[in-house]
């Protein structure tokens, strides 16, 4: 039952007045209502689109129950007192062994990733799928993965079994009700025992495919009681209200019995998106800085609306006094008057909400294609949104009407009869601050929009250590035969050089820009003899002697592999390797011996080549110490192109690809566009800043629109006045806007040290960075300098070149 409160007649008829006035104001003056009314409505629009991507930045794992229990184990690696990095993945025992020993852990899931491009066959068909894990039965009562088919505590109990999620069901069978059906992977045949819904978007474990962790030992010979790599990710859940400062000094104590001087560290998972840019990390993560200086630019953006409205408002008081003081002199209190104008603001803010909506409906699609989020036809329907609405409109009528209602209520009556009214020097220098104000805002996130486009040039235009341009990398087939392997490398490499388009071919197990988990990776690697380089990352995989070249990397000592020999036991090694392995210089290193046999009769490598230092990973991570071993097959083929019809040259790649494998998928890539997507959330953010910039600035110059009409509307028998002694149009328009451009000259000075100190800190996210130039903050203020003459010349030139006799006569 609805409770009915009674409201007086005489107020009802009071509040039926006060919204007929109120409308006929707005009406009257409907230049200025549709300056507050845009300017609102864009800022409320902008406020709430960039909300809703910070809602989903910050709701990763949100979707799991007792999320803030569970926590991924990381390795901290030290060489001594050195920090060296962080890695993701764990050690096969590690799990087990906290579930037994601390009371803390209630349950633990292993994941482990069994890489990238794997093959998949279902019958004749050969399908590639990413994102494939092993995993404990335990993942499913842990991150409660939601089942369309099966039963989770049963799921993944066994050896060869596995479990799909309903896209990569379909994927494979084109169905989902598929339990009990059959897949081979890995030469190992695996019983599916249950389907999945999809994850959805707002985790860092993305996964298509889950095998059951206990077939490891045979597909890749894992032995899960060794402490003797780390090759896993380990998750705990803890019980309730545990102590997770408690589980890491427990989690010391086991480092110094099991790993000596690294440590072991629990993570929370809800921190992993934001916070966490580790080694192997199993997906890209985002970066908090990102977002909160998004988050900052969504208020300021929201304080420039409200402040348009109110500058608006206070410089056009001395026309409402008149009106204010008859009804004071009447008996109006103060606070009817209040309520009276507050009802005023109540409909332009109702007006611009409403048009808010309309604009995000409309812009909807290029938000989620810009955001490159799922479309969410929620939107409209989450019931946060229309909190978020209500609450967002009340802030608004408080931020935009509070001032103008107080000041607007506080004319003294004397001051109309008397004529003396035209507004406070008070309220003159705070309407200076806040247009100041604004426009450092817009300063700030303008020359952040250029600073993000200056360092992801500088990226570009930095050398990789090789030549990316023109190269394509397909993928390879997967099997346990090398010979077999080779074969078909050394057929499919001949008949790619008989293309007149492809310049060079190699093999190899992994390739340049690809994540880091498809790569060998050990910190046991030293001299041969000696301890020296022992605790470092080193990074690894096998290349043919034509990858070198087709790669362009340079030699910097001794000599690349021999095609056609077997290079028993030798390394090619880079500058960076060399470095940690204690070498004074890449000479040196050429017969040096390293601790990793890449033979099956010697105890050692002998590296015979250093190359120049190239970067695995983009620019945005450091150096990586690298080791190549010599081999003839691969996962992927290189093929390096000069041709001005690229789309007729992949057609016929992919003709001898069909040729050389019927029924296997031909899967490529360009390499320059895997280290262009390591740039993505870069340029996401990019983008983003760049067109709220010119929201923030849009909104600014709209309010100096208003107040540049409604000031020339006060001066309008000066004007006249000025034209007839002589006074020039461009002298008068420089007279009208010297004021403006004084401000922004001061907004520019407030706002050049604050961008510098919030993008250097965003910068600190590249190993290789840009500096700060001065140009940036020049460029940005006279940008927004000649956009706010732009506008405010609309009024200024009209006015400059009206007749004065009009002028004059107005008065």
């Amino acid at each position: 039952m609805l409770l009915y409160i009674p409201i007086p007649t005489n107020y009802r008829v009071m509040l039926l007045n006060y919204l007929k006035i109120a409308w006929r104001n707005l009406n009257k003056n409907r230049f200025y209502t549709l300056i507050n009314v845009l300017g609102l409505a864009l800022a409320t629009a902008a406020f709430l689109l960039i909300i809703q991507y910070v809602r989903f930045e910050y709701s990763y794992e949100n979707f799991t129950p007792h999320a803030d229990d569970i926590y991924r184990v990381t390795i901290d690696r030290y060489r001594g007192a050195e920090f060296v990095v962080t890695d993701c993945e764990t050690h096969y025992p590690l799990g087990p062994m906290m579930k037994k020993d601390m009371p803390e852990v209630k349950d633990y899931v292993r994941l482990q990733s069994m890489g990238e491009f794997q093959e998949i066959r279902q019958g004749n068909k050969v399908i590639r799928i990413n994102r494939l894990y092993a995993a404990d039965p335990s993942v499913f009562s842990i991150f409660n993965y939601r089942f369309i088919d099966g039963d989770p505590a049963t799921a993944l109990s066994s050896p060869f079994q596995a479990v799909l999620t309903e896209s990569s069901a379909r994927k494979i069978f084109g169905r989902t009700d598929v339990k009990g059906r059959t897949l081979q992977t890995q030469n190992k045949v695996f019983t599916i025992s249950g389907i999945i819904h999809d994850l959805p978007e707002n985790t860092h474990l993305k996964i298509n495919v889950l095998f059951s962790y206990s077939s490891l030992p045979a597909t890749i010979n894992a032995v899960l009681d060794s402490w003797h790599g780390n090759n896993t990710y380990t998750y705990v859940q803890l019980m309730p209200h545990s102590s997770p400062i408690a589980l890491n000094e427990k989690l010391k104590k086991l480092s110094r019995e099991k790993i000596k001087e690294n440590i072991f560290t629990a993570q929370p998972i809800k921190d992993i998106h934001l916070f966490s840019h580790k080694t192997f990390e199993p997906e890209t993560n985002g970066d908090v800085k990102t977002v909160r200086f998004l988050l900052v630019t969504a208020l300021l953006i929201l304080l420039i609306g409200s402040v348009n409205y109110i500058n608006l408002t206070t410089a056009r008081a001395t026309e409402r006094v008149r009106e204010t003081s008859m009804r004071k002199a009447l008996g109006s209190s103060r606070g009817m008057l209040v309520g009276q104008f507050m009802i005023e603001t109540v409909m332009i803010n109702l007006l611009a909400m409403g048009c808010a909506l309309v604009l995000i409906k409309l812009f909807l699609p290029l938000y989620y294609n810009l955001a490159e989020r799922p479309a969410d036809t929620g939107f409209f329907t989450d019931p946060l949104l229309w909190v978020m609405v209500a609450g967002l409109f009340v802030l608004n009528c408080l931020l935009s009407g509070v001032y103008p209602a107080v000041v607007l209520s506080g004319v003294q009556p004397v001051s109309v009869t008397k004529r003396t009214f035209t507004g406070t020097v008070k309220g003159v220098i705070f309407r200076k601050v806040l247009v100041t104000g604004q426009f450092t805002a817009a300063l700030v996130v303008l020359s952040a929009s250029l600073i993000v486009y200056r360092q992801l040039a500088y990226l570009r235009n930095q050398s990789l250590g090789l030549n990316a341009d023109e190269v394509l990398e397909v993928v390879g087939t997967y099997s346990d035969q090398d010979s077999i392997l080779q074969k078909e490398a050394v057929a499919f490499k001949n008949e790619l050089l008989q293309l007149p388009q492809v310049q060079q071919v190699s093999v190899s197990g992994s390739i340049p820009g690809i994540d880091l988990s498809m790569l060998s990776t050990t910190t046991g690697i030293s001299q041969y003899g000696s301890n020296t380089g022992q605790g470092y990352n080193f990074y690894m995989y096998g290349i043919d002697a034509g990858f070198i070249p087709t790669m362009s990397i340079k030699m910097a000592a001794g000599r690349n592999f021999i095609a056609g020999s077997t290079n028993d036991g030798d390394a090619v090694i880079n500058k960076e390797a060399a470095r940690l392995l204690g070498f004074s210089s890449p000479e040196a290193a050429i017969g040096g011996k390293i601790s990793m046999a890449f033979s099956r009769e010697k105890k050692y490598s002998t590296i015979v080549g250093v190359t120049e230092d190239y970067h695995q990973q983009s620019l945005k991570d450091v150096l990586r110490p690298m080791i190549h071993w010599y081999q003839e097959s691969g996962l992927f083929y290189s093929i390096k192109v000069k041709t001005s019809d690229m789309p007729a040259t992949v057609a016929q790649i992919r003709r001898v690809w069909e040729q050389q494998h019927p029924g296997y998928p031909f899967e490529y890539r360009f390499l320059d566009d895997l280290y262009n997507q390591q740039y993505k959330g870069d340029q996401q953010f990019g983008k983003i800043v760049e067109i709220f910039s010119f929201f923030t600035l849009f909104i600014s110059c709209l309010g100096i629109l208003g107040l540049t009409a409604f000031s020339i509307t006060k001066r309008t028998k000066e004007i006249g006045i000025r034209k007839v002694l002589g006074a020039s149009a461009a002298h008068i328009t420089g007279l009208l806007s010297k004021d403006f451009i004084y401000l922004i000259l001061i907004a520019a000075v407030i706002s050049t040290p604050l961008t510098w100190v919030v993008m250097n800190h965003w910068l600190d996210n590249f190993a290789y960075r840009t500096t700060i130039s001065g140009w940036v903050f020049c460029a940005s203020g006279l940008l927004t300098l000649l956009i706010a003459l732009i506008t405010i010349s609309f009024q200024t030139i009209r006015a400059s070149l009206a007749n004065p006799v009009q002028s004059l006569k107005s008065e």
